[in-house]
């Protein structure tokens, strides 16, 4: 409508309204005739010129029949039908159905002054749940997600990983997967391909947007997981990003959160964040970067003569990436992701150590290893731990090797803000004569052992014990055996003041065992005294034999001792010894021999 018409409509609804009840039927119908159109077309032009009062309120507007116990009760039912893909949701009316037959729900209003119940509309119903915020399409509705920062480039890098829904490898070169073959109706087709499928990981720096593409076959596996963060972290001719990050985001896959993983992150000191599952908002950025990858990249290949290998498909992606990076300007920064990455400064960027060393992080599990004397002992090699606070003498800890630095360890502790954190223990190097160069030499200098926790424990446990301020104090006070604690402690007092109900005495029954008769033994007899002989030893009986064979004009012979022996093996009697002289010096009996059964 024009202006001219609009100003026409506006004067016949003046003169309608001022025409009276009646009266406006014979205007609307000439106004009809002078338009040239249709009296419903009027009418309907008409109230888009008009102004009406707004229709009266209802005395119940706002309030709904339907109870939140009996709304929840059917958003529930509805919500349990619902798909994985968001759909398949039963009807509303057959939820209110179910729920009415099993006598869950009333749903409905009774009239007070007849008695009558009158169940409420699904369209009432609908409303209601609207009202509440419980409607299917209100419960569908995402979480809304929280926005998150990084202070600088290397700070977090997001990791996922996904099969190339376009390609695999196969005899002659990286093909496409037509629809007809592969599909879930035959899965013998995927079962064929299995081992080349090619997966594309995907690591993205959270605060700069510069991303990382690797390319391997397979499956997602954690070999391939750490290729491909080792692919990130060493620096290449043609790429940009590099280094290891502080902290790794990824959702819970088996490589993810296997001990080999685990063991790689905490042997670089990053701290590997799980998010939960189905929680894919989390790590948005990556997620973005697949599909980016998936049309700016992969959609290209189709393109050109297909890739024989994984190297390949590798080299195309990395010049892919170094051109993405360094040329789309990032919608946050306003910057290239390369020369935003490149604000990097160098205690931000923390430079990983040589392929080969990091492929054998993800096996070097932490070992267990003591505390003595302020040393420890990793695969055979003393280190200090004299400068990790809290260790105590015979404290078993977690140790692991060092990527960074191979004079030195690092030592699993408890920080601050009670996550895991790792303490340097540096190499004790040894002198030419093998001895540990922290030792104190003898006689030049002295070094004590430092304090260690328990020490101090001990210290002041003796302070209170011997009521003394200082440590000198408590050491003399315990040498002159003064009392604990000054006397104050009773030992006895528990005894003396815990009140013991006094008990009747218990009757008994008296025991019919037989009392013994003691018969008096007999006095002893008293026996004459026997005079005891003392007997010498062979030695002593032969150092007085030589001066008594001497005096009687024999010579001392070595067989003398070998016949005392013989003949008084327990000793022999001082009082025989001149006898025993004289039997030594006769001269043993000779028997001739004679010839036995003749001869010549």
């Amino acid at each position: 409508m024009n202006a001219v018409v609009t100003e026409r409509l506006v004067d016949i609804a003046r003169a309608a309204a001022a025409a009276g009840w009646g009266r406006a039927t014979a205007i609307y119908d000439a106004a009809a005739r002078e338009l040239g159109i249709s009296r419903q077309t009027l009418l309907r032009k008409l109230k888009a010129v008009q102004l009406k009062a707004p229709r009266k309120r209802r005395a119940d507007a706002g309030r709904a029949t339907l109870t939140r116990t009996e709304a929840e009760r059917i958003a529930a039912v509805v919500e349990e039908t619902r798909r994985l893909t968001g759909t398949g949701t039963v009807p509303l009316d057959q939820a209110v159905e179910l729920l009415r037959a099993n006598g869950k729900i009333v749903a409905g209003r009774v009239d007070e002054s007849t008695g009558e119940f009158f169940p409420l509309s699904i369209s009432a119903i609908r409303q209601a749940l609207r009202s509440y915020g419980l409607h299917p399409d209100q419960l569908a509705q995402p979480t809304p997600a929280a926005s998150l920062s990084s202070p600088h480039p290397n700070w977090c890098w997001q990791v996922d990983a996904s099969v190339s829904r376009q390609y695999y490898l196969a005899d002659d070169g990286a093909a496409v997967m037509p629809r007809a073959e592969y599909y879930r109706g035959k899965p013998q087709n995927f079962q064929r391909i299995s081992d080349r499928r090619i997966w594309r990981y995907v690591v993205t720096d959270h605060c700069t947007g510069c991303l990382s593409l690797f390319y391997v076959l397979g499956s997602e596996t954690t070999g391939n997981l750490l290729d491909a963060l080792i692919h990130a972290m060493v620096p290449h001719a043609d790429g940009t990003m590099h280094g290891v990050p502080r902290i790794i985001m990824t959702d819970p896959g088996a490589a993810m959160t296997s001990s080999a993983t685990r063991n790689f992150c905490s042997a670089l000191d990053i701290e590997l964040q799980i998010n939960e599952r189905g929680n894919a908002r989390a790590k948005g950025q990556v997620e973005n970067a697949q599909y980016l990858v998936e049309t700016h990249f992969e959609a290209t290949l189709k393109l050109t003569t297909p890739a024989t290998s994984i190297d390949q498909i590798n080299a195309m992606a990395q010049r892919w990436c170094r051109l993405w990076n360094s040329t789309r300007i990032h919608s946050r920064t306003g910057l290239t992701r390369r020369d935003a990455w490149l604000r990097i400064t160098r205690e931000q960027l923390v430079l990983a150590p040589a392929a080969e060393v990091l492929r054998t992080l993800a096996v070097s599990a932490p070992k267990t290893c003591t505390v003595r004397s302020w040393r420890i002992s990793y695969k055979g090699k003393p280190y200090d731990v004299s400068g990790i606070p809290g260790l105590i003498q015979a404290q078993r800890i977690q140790v692991m090797a060092n990527p960074f630095d191979p004079l030195s360890v690092r030592v699993l502790i408890d920080g601050e803000d009670g996550r895991p954190a790792h303490a340097i223990a540096p190499l004790i190097k040894r002198d030419d004569w093998g001895f540990l160069e922290t030792s104190a030499q003898i006689g030049t200098e002295y070094k004590r052992p430092a304090e260690t926790t328990v020490d101090a424990n001990r210290k002041a446990i003796e302070r209170l014990a011997m009521d003394a301020t200082t440590d000198a104090e408590a050491i003399a006070k315990r040498k002159s055996k003064a009392v604990p604690f000054g006397g104050a402690i009773d030992p006895e007092l528990p005894t003396r003041q815990t009140p013991i109900v006094p008990h009747l005495p218990r009757a008994g029954t008296p025991s019919d065992v037989a009392t013994p008769t003691i018969v008096e033994a007999p006095a002893p007899r008293t026996m004459p005294r026997v005079h005891e002989v003392p007997l010498l030893t062979h030695t002593e009986a032969a150092m007085r034999l030589v001066a008594i064979v001497r005096d009687q004009g024999g010579t001392w012979s070595a067989e003398y001792l070998q016949l005392l022996q013989r003949r008084y093996a327990d000793g022999v009697p001082a009082d025989r010894l001149d006898l025993i002289a004289a039997e030594l010096l006769v001269p043993p009996t000779v028997t001739p021999l004679r010839v036995v059964g003749g001869g010549r």
